[in-house]
């Protein structure tokens, strides 16, 4: 039998571009009736102030490694101890001007990465759309307010990034491994995933419809799901897992050392 290739899972750019103005949008909005204290639910351990903080902090992250200057990258000064309203103001200034560079540099553009795949303006696009998402969840969450869904498309290049560059690549830089080997396949309408955890490297590879892998356990459920459960926004009940269960916290364990 001949496998088909895995199929392409990135997104229009310029459909990204606006999603990460859509997701800015609505955790701005999930502030207006929450204590700035409030914990977010899942793994974070972040208050709502922390959070925005974070997110913000990593907008100028991304700023500085697509060349602001110093100067424009800790422009933005807020009082401590800083009001939630002084916090997000600095979130949503910061991520305006990350748009407008976006705006002015094409994707395909050469740019500095801490990913060795991808050294482009492209990288950086992705990446915030992620990080902008999984930080509105959180926001809403704290808020009360009903959680706002994920596209299955977004959810499925964040499934991706999630294993590829976080587990496959960041948790080898940062010097993390897995104490046991095993396998473990990640399935979900319209993509295929086998990570393969070893004492001096895990190693993730996407797979074609069809293919078989012997796997120690499998994870799956529906893209959105499956994506917030990676980064430790979703309880397990939220996703189907069978085979062996120490080999699904190992997992875990390793996501939230290589996302912290």
């Amino acid at each position: 039998m001949t496998l088909r290739p895995p199929a392409d899972l990135s997104i229009d750019t310029g459909r990204m571009l606006e999603l990460i103005g859509v997701e800015g949008q609505l955790l701005t909005a999930a502030t207006h009736d929450v204590h700035p204290d409030a914990r977010v639910p899942g793994a974070s351990g972040r208050t709502v102030a922390e959070t925005i903080w974070f997110l913000g902090g990593q907008c100028e992250d991304a700023l500085t490694w697509m060349g602001a200057s110093e100067q424009d990258a800790s422009a933005w000064v807020v009082p401590d101890p800083a009001s939630l309203r002084e916090v997000t103001g600095r979130f949503t200034a910061r991520l305006a001007e990350l748009l407008a560079e976006f705006g002015t540099r094409p994707p395909g553009d050469a740019c500095p990465t801490w990913w060795p795949e991808e050294h482009s303006v492209r990288f950086w696009i992705r990446r915030m759309l992620h990080a902008t998402a999984v930080h509105r969840v959180d926001v809403q969450g704290a808020a009360g307010v009903p959680r706002t869904g994920i596209d299955a498309d977004v959810a499925l290049d964040g499934i991706d990034e999630a294993l590829r560059l976080w587990l496959g690549y960041r948790l080898h830089a940062l010097g993390i491994h897995a104490t046991r080997p095993c396998v473990l396949g990640v399935s979900t309408t319209g993509a295929d995933w086998s990570v393969h955890a070893e004492p001096n490297r895990t190693v993730v590879h996407r797979t074609g419809p069809g293919a078989h892998v012997s796997a120690d356990a499998v994870l799956g459920g529906d893209p959105e799901a499956l994506y917030l459960w990676l980064w430790g926004r979703l309880p397990d009940r939220e996703i189907t897992t069978s085979g062996d269960q120490d080999a699904v916290a190992q997992l875990w364990g390793l996501l939230r050392l290589a996302t912290r």
